[in-house]
């Protein structure tokens, strides 16, 4: 009798991990991005070239500049990332990075406020490598203002390996 209770464990090891995991990814938002916040999504400015010059995209009033040095920009290489806001008062303002053509995995940074440059934020970033000759990049400000509003300016990056 306490062989036959004994053969029904390996089945709780593979039960119960199984479980977790379906309640933590149940949780779990594919854009990583905080649903306690009204979302305010901005338009991609397409026509700019982050690998040549600071890209701005506006709406009314309101823009938002993201340049990334050095340039070229380039994958597995430490990126300095400047972001400056106009017309915007933020709480915090952060940088998500995916890839368009191959998942890269989680990569978002946390900017600092420039000392005595108002409404100006720094910080650094890395692309992942990738094997693709040319990876399409998606990268989102993402602007957290005090009245817990979000804005998610969206810019478009292609690397080249060669």
């Amino acid at each position: 009798m306490h062989f036959a209770k004994l053969c029904h464990l390996p089945k709780l090891f593979v039960l119960v991990p199984l479980l977790l995991v379906s309640i933590v990814l149940s949780g779990c938002n594919s854009d990583f991005l905080p649903t306690d916040k009204k979302l305010i999504q901005w338009s991609v400015n397409s026509s700019c070239d982050l690998n040549a010059s600071a890209c701005t995209t506006s709406v009314q009033n309101k823009s938002i500049t993201l340049d990334i040095e050095p340039k070229p920009i380039r994958v597995a290489r430490m990126l300095n990332v400047r972001v400056k806001l106009t017309d915007i008062q933020a709480e915090m303002v952060e940088l998500d990075i995916t890839g368009q053509n191959m998942y890269m995995g989680y990569n978002r940074v946390t900017l600092t406020p420039v000392k005595d440059q108002p409404n100006l934020y720094e910080g650094q970033s890395m692309l992942a490598f990738c094997t693709n000759d040319k990876m399409d990049w998606h990268l989102s400000v993402l602007i957290t203002r005090k009245n817990q509003t979000l804005i998610q300016a969206p810019f478009a990056l292609t690397t080249r390996t060669r």
